[in-house]
């Protein structure tokens, strides 16, 4: 039924549309939508694959998170670390780009991508661009979200390196690291960024510091600086 405005007699506008009405996690409860546990979350997961408004939900939630940065749960198909460490990533001034990654997380790339989900970004995206797709590595990294891959800085161990994580992110990250913190970010938004185990990256936080203080405490160091004979 057509509803007419009283003032001009011309049909009155329809409200805007909600995306939410039209989101796949209708009817699943609250509770689970912003769970903690990767059961559900991986449930919740699943259903954003096949959600027509998925990279509206993202963006929604991103628009959101960069204000407040203390919503926890799913959405757009993504964990909060995961929506966190693209955050980081626009502050660092790279942003994916959204459909690009939709496309990368289809059927159509399905046998390429399943390949290289516990690969870096930056790798896959110079395999993809072998074969002449050219995607930055902060869009591949979405799109490897979206395909349930890890999307970590690090790359995974060959075969016969008995590194945990914690050693691992010691060897290989410190760099990225000082260059984060360089731009005023907190050791929460570097863990989500390196994609890595919280106490993993305190632990190799603690070694650089103790190797630091070893090395400033050597006597050629302390003769360098002229506080030895």
């Amino acid at each position: 039924m057509t509803t007419t405005n009283t003032t001009t007699r011309r049909p009155a506008r329809p409200a805007a549309h909600d995306w939410r009405t039209s989101a796949a996690c209708q009817g699943v409860d609250i509770e689970t939508l912003y769970s903690d546990k990767p059961t559900e979350q991986h449930t919740v997961q699943r259903i954003c694959g096949y959600c027509p408004v998925r990279v509206t939900c993202l963006r929604d939630a991103l628009g959101y998170e960069a204000s407040t940065y203390q919503v926890f749960g799913v959405a757009g198909g993504l964990l909060d670390w995961q929506r966190k460490a693209l955050i980081v990533h626009a502050q660092l001034g790279e942003r994916p780009n959204v459909q690009q990654a939709r496309v990368l997380s289809s059927r159509v790339f399905a046998g390429f991508m399943q390949e290289w989900l516990d690969w870096p970004a930056e790798t896959v995206a110079a395999e993809l661009r072998a074969f002449g797709v050219l995607a930055s590595p902060v869009t591949v990294r979405l799109a490897l979200w979206w395909c349930g891959g890890r999307g970590s800085v690090l790359a995974p161990l060959p075969e016969g390196d008995r590194r945990v994580q914690w050693m691992q992110v010691r060897d290989e990250c410190r760099p990225v690291v000082e260059m984060l913190r360089g731009h005023g970010l907190s050791n929460r938004d570097i863990v989500a960024f390196l994609g890595v185990a919280f106490h993993n990256f305190e632990r190799a936080v603690r070694w650089w510091r103790s190797a630091d203080a070893a090395v400033q405490d050597s006597p050629a160091q302390q003769q360098e600086l002229g506080v030895a004979a």
